[in-house]
């Protein structure tokens, strides 16, 4: 029994006394609010204990530095590998895992090659085609470009690059080569796009004959013509939209029209009305 199963059956052991304890305890209150916490105490060990127990199930996987599970074992001999090609394939990711590590860390560390992993998303590529590989082991032929190629590649134009821009004295010749490991390491970076896409290319193509013997089935019911209705619809309530737009424009337009002729006549009426009143002044002075 380990250790972990032993603590298990300990908190469990704790929580059984001291609920127990608890019960015979309640006609007395201290003791009774005693026991309740050492009673939930073990209760929230054991229920601590449990989940980090889930949690581990859950993320188990090879780690690659430690000896492997059952059923990490497992898995790979149902993908049909041997006792050697398990080897292999186990010492060929613990040592991509290194190198992903490290070019994350040295990409994170210097400006120009964290924008290069931003606009290509280069470790985040490298961790899905890694954990592609983990999937499917037997593939890992498919993967050789990524593993042998272009990632230690990466990793060490990375850490030359990090190394000779700490210089304190850089000659023009130094900017050169600088800028010249800049377009290579994006270049590289394009490749493990590529490198991922080939390798997940099976799938996709699974999935696209998946989706055409779908089309292909002439069972699914049509929604044309129902689209059409939906379409007809809409437009003729944009139409009434517009309508309805244009003859309030319409009206307001009258209106002002209206407005601006009252506003035109009123002046002249004005004027007529003072002419008349000076007519008027004038037949008073010759009767005088």
């Amino acid at each position: 029994m380990t250790f972990k199963k032993i603590m298990r059956v300990l908190f469990t052991a704790w929580v059984i006394i001291f609920a127990s304890c608890t019960v015979l305890a309640y006609d007395d209150h201290d003791s009774f609010q005693a026991m309740l916490i050492f009673t939930l105490i073990g209760l929230a060990l054991l229920l601590f204990n449990h989940r980090g127990r889930r949690e581990k199930s859950r993320n188990q996987g090879d780690s690659f530095d430690t000896p492997i599970s059952k059923q990490m074992l497992t898995h790979y001999q149902q993908a049909g590998l041997s006792d050697a090609e398990i080897k292999v394939f186990r010492d060929t990711m613990a040592e991509a895992k290194k190198e992903i590590v490290a070019l994350e860390t040295t990409m994170q560390e210097v400006p120009k090659l964290r924008a290069i992993n931003l606009n290509h998303d280069t470790i985040d590529l490298s961790k899905a085609l890694f954990a592609a590989l983990v999937k499917e082991p037997d593939h890992l032929q498919e993967a050789a470009p990524f593993l042998y190629k272009h990632l230690p590649t990466s990793l060490q134009i990375a850490k030359k690059y990090q190394e000779i821009s700490h210089h304190e004295l850089k000659t023009s010749d130094t900017y050169a080569v600088l800028d010249r490991s800049v377009e290579m390491l994006a270049a590289l970076s394009e490749q493990i796009k590529h490198d991922y896409l080939d390798f997940v290319s099976e799938d996709v193509t699974d999935l696209k004959s998946t989706l055409d013997s779908v089309n292909d089935n002439h069972d699914q019911p049509d929604f044309s013509s129902q689209s059409d209705q939906t379409i007809a619809q809409m437009q003729a309530e944009l139409n009434q939209i517009q309508h309805d737009y244009l003859s309030t424009q319409a009206e307001k337009d009258a209106t002002s029209a209206e407005n601006n002729a009252a506003n035109t006549t009123q002046p002249e009426v004005n004027e007529h009305s003072a002419d008349t009143t000076e007519e008027s002044d004038e037949n008073h002075d010759d009767g005088k």
